[in-house]
């Protein structure tokens, strides 16, 4: 097995890679400082950071994927998001995941990245159309972390996506990532297809001897046209679940993230707590990107977010109510309390389809909120991270 995380980052990366890092490292913080003292204070909202789906645009068909492409394909304009970049900006925000559809298919991408060199993008990607020109691209702008969704091996990569050589396309996209020095990671949405492949110590050692640096470990929400709820995961596989990510954390030789647990091992939901919400590519601000109803959309030139975070009150009712629900994914808790909430407040619909007809027809599916079963972090530095510099704002108070 191949060395620790950071000295494949110190070995690995390219030296501009590494500053980039560092810098988001120290803004990070400075972002959590800021959100946390509005938070205390009652002044205007604005979350810490933002997850931006640019473009609806796609070259796979993925099972459970809430993303409808549309004959028109719709975009965030570079205009909207440099607005929004400069809008968070005031607001000591600084970085943002970069999401689609895939995202590489928007022509104004490296525009994005390159006009904007003291912002950092996580770019959410299939691996597929990465290769050695474009991740060159990245690795010389610095400010960029791809992370490959990996759904699976060989054959659970082609039922997910409905493409074959997919698995191949997206290991040869992210072998070019590390190639290039760019600080690279792998995210893996579990469900019980893939469960036993990829919640695994050998998976593990494997992206690992790839060069890879980190992993981001997702539970599988059904979702869209085919939601596939029959994959969703049992609580036992939770636990399990939850139980690998604390256990590898102090051995595994490299970094593992979530966005589920608090340090001790509590459910968390970072829309609910405002630390984190979502902007599609009609327009529309969610309160995350699988929740798809919206009380504002953007103008054409987003000189209207802040009027949406702070004025609409759609979102900040939301976040209440998924506060009241419970502490785990109100989408798959209480999918019928959801309805009648988006009823009452007559949110509009922005998924392309018929999200109130799909919201009607779920029934509640476990999430992360297994109160019986909470594990504490064993490893001190994300005991720290997550008690510090993530989570712990008190939002279920």
């Amino acid at each position: 097995m191949k060395s620790a995380a950071w000295i494949r980052i110190a070995t690995g990366c390219t030296g501009k890679v590494q500053r980039k890092l560092l810098r988001f490292a120290w803004n990070g913080r400075k972002t959590i400082r800021a959100f946390k003292k509005r938070q205390k204070r009652h002044e205007p909202f604005f979350p810490a950071f933002l997850m931006l789906s640019i473009t609806n645009r796609c070259n796979l068909k993925c099972q459970g994927c809430w993303v409808e492409q549309t004959r028109e394909p719709q975009q965030l304009s570079m205009q909207q998001i440099q607005a929004i970049i400069d809008t968070a900006a005031e607001y000591d925000s600084r970085f943002f995941g970069i999401l689609g559809g895939e995202p590489l298919l928007h022509a104004d991408l490296f525009n994005i990245f390159s006009d904007n060199p003291h912002a950092y993008f996580q770019l959410f990607t299939n691996g597929t159309m990465l290769n050695e020109p474009i991740c060159s691209r990245l690795a010389a702008l610095g400010n960029v972390t791809p992370v490959i969704s990996i759904e699976g091996l060989e054959e659970e990569s082609e039922i997910r996506r409905g493409h074959k050589d997919v698995f191949t396309r997206s290991l040869s996209g992210l072998q070019a990532a590390v190639k290039a020095g760019l600080f690279t990671g792998v995210a893996a949405s579990i469900n019980k297809r893939n469960f036993d492949q990829l919640v695994d110590e050998k998976y593990l050692h494997y992206i690992i001897s790839e060069g890879v640096h980190y992993i981001w470990y997702y539970i599988y929400r059904p979702c869209g046209a085919d939601p596939a709820p029959e994959n969703a995961l049992t609580e036992e596989q939770i636990v399990r679940l939850r139980q690998f990510i604390v256990d590898q954390r102090v051995k595994a030789r490299i970094i593992i993230v979530d966005a589920y647990w608090d340090a001790q091992g509590r459910a968390v939901c970072p829309g609910a707590m405002g630390i984190s919400h979502h902007i599609a590519p009609n327009g529309a601000v969610e309160f995350c990107p699988v929740i798809q109803f919206t009380g504002a959309f953007l103008h054409r030139d987003a000189a209207n977010l802040e009027n949406i975070f702070q004025q609409d009150k759609f979102l900040e009712k939301l976040r209440h109510f998924s506060s009241q629900a419970g502490r785990g994914c109100v989408l798959m808790d209480s999918p019928g309390e959801l309805e009648a909430f988006m009823r009452q407040e007559k949110a509009l619909d922005s998924s392309n389809r018929d999200a109130y007809d799909e919201l009607k027809q779920r029934r509640p599916l476990l999430s992360h909120d297994i109160k019986e079963h909470e594990i504490p972090e064993k490893s001190w530095l994300y005991r720290l991270g997550k008690k510090y510099y993530f989570f712990g704002f008190g939002a279920y108070g």
